[in-house]
């Protein structure tokens, strides 16, 4: 459980709602990193592309990259 509580996409402006509504749709709930970011929105974008930005490298095929990603995350101890 995390120590800050996530903002919903209710309690959020138009803009970071967008954002919050489109993770939501990918991966079919809301995020709780996503929802801690979106108290500083310009952090909530750099993460989101920071994210993004090794689908769009193309140097790695899809599912190397997936791979990498689970990997990494594991490394870390992510529970996401």
């Amino acid at each position: 459980m995390s120590r800050i509580r996530p903002l919903t996409k209710n309690e959020v402006t138009p803009e970071v709602r967008a954002q919050l509504e489109q993770v939501e749709r990918a991966f079919g709930k809301p995020l709780i990193p996503y929802g801690i970011q979106a108290y500083c929105p310009p952090i909530l974008e750099a993460s989101r592309a920071l994210g993004a930005a090794p689908a769009r490298s193309h140097t790695l095929p899809a599912q190397l990259r997936s791979l990498v990603c689970l990997r990494v995350a594991q490394m870390v101890g992510c529970p996401f």
